[in-house]
């Protein structure tokens, strides 16, 4: 079974929403897309939640608000599994996404929604005190994706705390991380790729190899996806030519991830290197 299925709910809801609330009602091809649910409702509470939102939202009061929430935890559980859900498949769901659906009320989210979108005093303390009493919030639906534009935060501290935290968070970070991002971006996005490094390693090697070899990355963030290319012993040769070409801080990086390495081309090439410098 694939998910094209929440797909298709996701893109219903976006017509709708478009159309206009009044006809969610008597919108035929949305209620087709939510009777089409009851086949992934079984496999995950994730998505029994999903289709109990959709079939709630002809009798509620505001559909209009509680198509823009279903939809907000669509796009959520989707990005989120996206390296679960490998071309759409269905394979295993992971406990990751239950924890979008914790069932914190407004009066807990708004403290660390605000701490998370505003600048000034008590905004640390409020987070830190967040993240120890319940983690989990930080994964909700409504915080998930203000929690990812935190690692962009003005306050350097807060915004490498919030990058530990993710490291804690385990892998249903990665796939969320790498969506959007921008090899010629800001220390949000070098804080990324840190988080990604640390817990894919070897097994994000292609996209580490995409921003080495894009010209208009940014230094630092080049530096950091050289440094990531530690993981994989194929990419010796392509750390050596680094060494060789680049420019001298990349050159730098090359040479601290080859003595990682044991391999004779290694030796050889610091050997070049000790008898150029005589």
């Amino acid at each position: 079974m694939n998910l094209d299925i929440l797909y298709k709910l996701r893109e219903q809801l976006k017509n709708s929403i478009i159309t206009g609330s009044s006809l969610i009602k008597e919108d035929f091809r949305l209620k087709k897309a939510t009777e089409d649910m009851a086949a992934l409702s079984k496999l995950a509470p994730v998505f029994a939640q999903i289709e109990k939102q959709a079939l709630d939202l002809p009798i509620c009061d505001n559909p209009g608000e509680k198509a823009l929430d279903l939809l907000a935890l669509i796009d959520a559980v989707l990005e989120t599994q996206a390296g679960i859900y490998e071309n759409r498949e269905l394979l295993d769901i992971e406990g990751g996404s239950d924890k979008l659906l914790k069932n914190y009320s407004y009066k807990m989210l708004e403290p660390v929604i605000t701490a998370l979108t505003t600048t000034g005093s008590g905004r640390y303390d409020i987070l830190v005190n967040a993240r120890k009493d319940t983690p989990e919030i930080f994964l909700d639906y409504r915080v998930f994706p203000k929690y990812i534009e935190g690692l962009g935060d003005s306050y350097s501290e807060l915004a490498y705390l919030i990058s530990r935290w993710m490291v804690e968070d385990g892998k249903m970070m990665i796939e969320p991380l790498k969506r959007g991002f921008d090899p010629m971006g800001k220390n949000d996005m070098y804080l990324r790729l840190e988080v990604i490094s640390k817990l894919a390693r070897g097994k994000e090697n292609d996209f580490y190899l995409s921003i080495v070899n894009n010209p208009d990355s940014k230094k630092d963030i080049k530096r950091k996806a050289i440094e990531s290319l530690k993981y994989c012993k194929e990419n010796i040769d392509i750390l050596l030519e680094i060494a060789k070409t680049a420019d001298k801080a990349s050159k730098a990086e090359a040479m601290n991830v080859l003595k990682t390495f044991s391999d004779t081309r290694i030796d050889d090439f610091f050997e070049d290197l000790a008898k150029k410098k005589k």
